[in-house]
């Protein structure tokens, strides 16, 4: 997760590409076993400045890049704006990945890994600011102080990346006692705890969970004065403890760490609570009844040492009932009684009932771990998606409910629900994340979908669409369900200046306009014409109900 910037740790090509975003020129080059980032002058195309990579972070999704600038104090590393993403094969700037508009500066997302990346990808991790005295006096004198730009670190940690003292405590006492090869063979055999270490599947379902909490639950310290703790010597959380005891879990009521702010954290939930970003796991699961009357945990799913890489979690619990069953046995007997759809279709798939996709985090969507019940008209109340029409990507929550009401007869018909398919809805009307959302689950499918189809000229628009993640799901979905239609994308730059975008989306909304659409399945009430293109009037009232809110992912 973290590593030294060897070239056997480094995966992007550092090949002298140059890259344009945001206004400037930088160009990734190679040294021998040195890589750096040089800022090119715009007018003679001349490095004015080259920073050294020295560290990476991540491996799996995306890799990013540390540098040391020693002006802003040697011990400080920091983010640079460029990171390359496995899958897509390319550059992206970190302006696009943390969900921000086209509105922002080169440089809006630097951050210093000393006082945020290190708590959660190593192991051990101790800040180790050196001036913060002298800061705290500053304060109180009422000058203003920068905590991006001003503090000084001289940082340590146990071992870079997440090693095996971060989920077993630390081990130098478990190491010590077991070098006796009599304790080993007494402690095997007789099957005992050794209180030496911990073992997650051996603790109470809260301090299991809080094991993956101390990252996995976006948090701040549970009292003010710890944040000096944590930022000379680290928190304070070990595996075992109980994770409300050294932090408090941020929630839509925590009150902003930056009170110019207000919105800070309430947007990162969706209005009943439930997360909407990834690196809430910990507070979508602590919500959910089968974590406080089941006693479900983390790795009632998820494998400390299985799976893949991304997920930690096996095929078998990815892709059956297998976690869920083994408390819920009856239904296991006649899961189509239960589910009310086809035994083995993905409507009887107990996660994408029960743990809908609705978080956005590192360029993709994210099950919820808030595990509830279906509820269409509820969702909808509260400005969220519903498990229902994330399958049902032609219906509406007016179908869903009523669908519901049919097939179960405590479910309550409700009246005056949106008649439009919501996927259409929320990529008209949403915020940036229900939008998100909605073009990245526009491609959700295995094959070309001609029932989807009603879909391009929506997704047409999204790629025009002022948030550049937004761009790069529509894409993606474009691409899956119109391949006839959408060559020339697979080329197509979603952070190239608009000018460059354009000529792209021009011609393919030629051919959409072009296309036979005899036979094409398509829901009423789309605001639509009778050749399927977007209707500018009716279009326009509804992108005007957006609320574009910029929403700070705190990373």
């Amino acid at each position: 997760m973290t590593q030294e910037a060897t070239g056997q740790a480094v995966v992007a090509p550092f090949d002298g590409r140059v890259l344009d975003y945001w206004g400037q020129q930088v160009r990734p080059v190679r040294d021998g076993d040195e890589f750096y980032l040089e800022y090119l002058d715009r007018t003679s195309g001349q490095a004015f400045k080259r920073l050294p990579v020295e560290r990476t972070v991540g491996s799996h999704r995306y890799q990013q890049y540390l540098t040391r600038h020693p002006d802003a104090g040697p011990g400080n590393f920091w983010r640079l704006p460029l990171l390359w993403h496995m899958e897509a094969d390319r550059w992206i700037h970190v302006n696009a990945v943390f969900l921000g508009s086209d509105d922002q500066h080169f440089d809006s997302h630097l951050t210093m890994w000393n006082q945020n990346c290190i708590f959660c990808h190593n192991t051990g991790p101790r800040p180790g600011i050196q001036n913060m005295p002298e800061l705290m006096a500053k304060g109180r004198r009422g000058e203003p102080v920068d905590f991006r730009y001003e503090p000084r670190y001289r940082s340590r940690v146990a071992e870079l990346g997440i090693a095996c003292e971060a989920c077993h405590s630390p081990g130098e006492t478990h190491a010590e006692a077991n070098r006796n090869p009599i304790r080993r063979y007494a402690l095997h055999l007789t099957g005992q705890a050794d209180p030496t270490i911990v073992n997650p599947t051996r603790l109470d379902h809260r301090r299991s969970a809080a094991i993956c909490g101390q990252c996995h639950a976006q948090r701040v310290p549970a009292e003010r004065a710890m944040i000096r703790q944590w930022l000379e010597t680290g928190p304070t959380f070990r595996a075992g403890d109980l994770l409300e005891d050294h932090v408090e879990p941020i929630r839509q009521d925590t009150p902003p760490a930056d009170p110019t702010k207000p919105d800070q954290f309430r947007l990162r939930f969706w209005m009943d609570g439930t997360p909407r970003l990834s690196a809430y796991e910990y507070q979508g699961l602590t919500m959910s009844a089968c974590f406080s009357e089941g006693q479900a945990t983390c790795i009632t799913c998820h494998s400390g040492h299985e799976g893949s890489p991304a997920g930690m979690i096996t095929e078998v619990n990815r892709s059956t009932n297998e976690p869920c069953l083994a408390c819920h046995e009856s239904i296991g007997e006649n899961v189509q009684a239960h589910t009310r759809h086809e035994p083995e279709g993905p409507g009887s798939l107990c996660y994408d009932c029960h743990m809908p996709r609705l978080a956005y985090g590192v360029m993709t969507i994210h099950r919820s771990h808030h595990i509830e019940i279906p509820a269409p008209a509820a969702n909808r109340a509260g400005a969220r998606p519903d498990a229902c029409t994330n399958c049902h990507v032609d219906r509406s929550v007016a179908w869903a409910q009523q669908a519901m009401a049919e097939l179960w007869p405590d479910v309550p018909a409700v009246d005056g629900l949106p008649t439009m398919p919501r996927l259409v809805l929320d990529l008209l009307t949403g915020d940036p994340v229900q939008r998100a959302i909605a073009a990245r689950l526009a491609g959700e499918t295995d094959h070309p979908d001609a029932s989807r189809q009603f879909l391009v000229p929506f997704l047409l628009l999204t790629l025009e669409d002022r948030y550049p993640m937004l761009r790069w799901f529509a894409q993606h979905s474009l691409r899956k369900i119109a391949p006839g239609l959408t060559a020339g994308l697979e080329d197509w730059d979603f952070i190239a200046p608009r000018e460059e975008r354009a000529e792209l989306i021009g011609i393919l909304e030629q051919r959409w306009a072009a296309t036979d659409k005899t036979g094409l399945d398509v829901p009423d009430g789309l605001p639509l014409d009778a050749n399927l293109v977007p209707v500018e009037e009716r279009v326009a009232a509804l992108t005007a109900l957006r609320a574009n809110k910029e929403i700070e992912i705190g990373e």
